[in-house]
């Protein structure tokens, strides 16, 4: 805490008879809550940081680096559908809104590659965490299953698969990027199944935050991905699908119509 400094006069005052006045007791009283208060707040913020840190690190990022966005980057005006690109960061925002005031619900941003899904994704976890204090784990499902091949060479790799996982199941927001892009291409018309220890493991995240007998979720789940639900079940059980891809239409935000805006 900041060392309290009394004005020249009150310090010859105190050296004189220590003691002080009324008024300058109180201002005394007044300046000591406030850097108190003040104290408390830093160490607030350092939790803050120290814990929005974690989450990141802990993350799975496809670049292998964290990235973030935030709704007042998204900008219509780089779309030539400017209705749908303004209607879409709308959709998203109204989602925060709800994660925010305590709802839980899965979220589904789906469409062609490079239309922002990634970027809106990030912007509700950013906007939910700032505002709510809840973090958001983020995993690329294309890195997670480069994961899977390598922890036969790197042990060490298994064991953060596994404290992965363990976080995937409790956080608060659980971002699950372009899934169904780690399938590959499709071979003389169909999709082939991902590999099965990672259906397993995924499966394990998703049936932890689904309360089956109260017919709830526990926390959000925002999983965005380039391919319809019929490709999915092609490379994943069913129950799977299931549990991440939401079917309600107020927790799906299509991105079908608006332009690639990479390269």
């Amino acid at each position: 805490m900041d060392r309290l400094r009394l004005p020249p006069e009150l310090t010859a005052k105190l050296k004189t008879d220590g003691r002080l006045p009324a008024k300058n007791r109180a201002w005394l009283d007044k300046r000591e809550k406030q850097l108190v208060a003040n104290w408390n707040q830093e160490v607030r913020d350092d939790k803050t940081r120290r814990e929005r840190e974690k989450w990141l690190k802990a993350s799975v990022w496809s670049g292998q680096r964290p990235i973030s966005f935030k709704f007042d980057r998204w900008n219509p005006d780089l779309q030539d559908n400017r209705k749908l690109a303004s209607d879409v960061g709308n959709r998203a925002w109204t989602i925060a809104k709800r994660i925010i005031v305590g709802e839980e619900f899965n979220v589904c941003l789906t469409g062609e590659p490079g239309t922002g899904k990634t970027s809106l994704a990030l912007a509700i976890a950013d906007k939910v965490w700032a505002e709510a204090d809840k973090p958001y784990l983020f995993i690329s499902t294309m890195r997670l299953v480069g994961m899977f091949s390598e922890r036969f060479d790197d042990p060490t790799v298994g064991d953060r698969l596994n404290q992965l996982q363990g976080l995937a199941k409790q956080a608060p927001v659980l971002i699950i990027d372009d899934f169904g892009t780690e399938a590959g291409m499709k071979e003389q018309g169909y999709y082939k199944p991902v590999r099965k220890d990672m259906q397993e493991w995924l499966y394990a995240v998703a049936d932890a935050r689904y309360d089956e007998w109260a017919n709830a979720h526990r926390g959000s789940t925002i999983v965005t991905t380039n391919n319809t639900s019929g490709d999915l079940v092609q490379m994943y059980n069913p129950k799977l699908i299931s549990r991440l891809i939401t079917k309600r239409k107020d927790n799906v935000i299509d991105f079908d119509g608006l332009e690639d805006m990479r390269g």
